[in-house]
């Protein structure tokens, strides 16, 4: 599972290792869906993203640039949510905050899945949850 990226891209398998969790599973197929359910969002860099990916206002002074917690996307402010980083996985909240940004995109996501769910429509919640975006914590 990919928990820390700087210590991975920087090849530190010891301040990897501290991240990584061990879970015993019945089956490969379950073991391989945990995997991804947990492994974090590679983040983009702000240097390759000078355009918020939801506005494309230029990011500047006083237009900064965040990360989507869940899914990895550069935004500025105004395109951002604050979550409790309760709603996330454990392993998306490398810097442990307790509030996390999401981008407009995720936070659409989030509530039009949880509200699918509450309505009972199974179809449309299956085709929010299998856009990738949607984590069931």
């Amino acid at each position: 599972m990919q928990t820390n990226q700087r210590a991975l891209d920087s090849n530190n398998v010891a301040e990897a290792s501290k991240s990584l969790r061990a879970f015993s599973l019945p089956t490969q197929e379950q073991a391989i869906c945990l995997a991804r359910a947990w492994t974090p969002p590679r983040m983009k860099s702000f240097a390759g993203n000078k355009l918020c990916h939801i506005c494309y206002a230029r990011f500047a002074i006083f237009r900064r640039a965040c990360h989507c917690r869940n899914c990895g996307v550069c935004v500025c402010k105004e395109c951002s949510f604050q979550w409790p980083s309760k709603m996330l996985p454990d392993t998306y909240n490398i810097k442990k905050e307790h509030v996390v940004h999401v981008c407009k995109s995720c936070n659409w996501l989030c509530n039009a899945f949880r509200l699918a769910l509450v309505e009972g429509d199974h179809d449309k919640a299956v085709a929010l949850y299998a856009t990738g975006n949607i984590n069931l914590h």
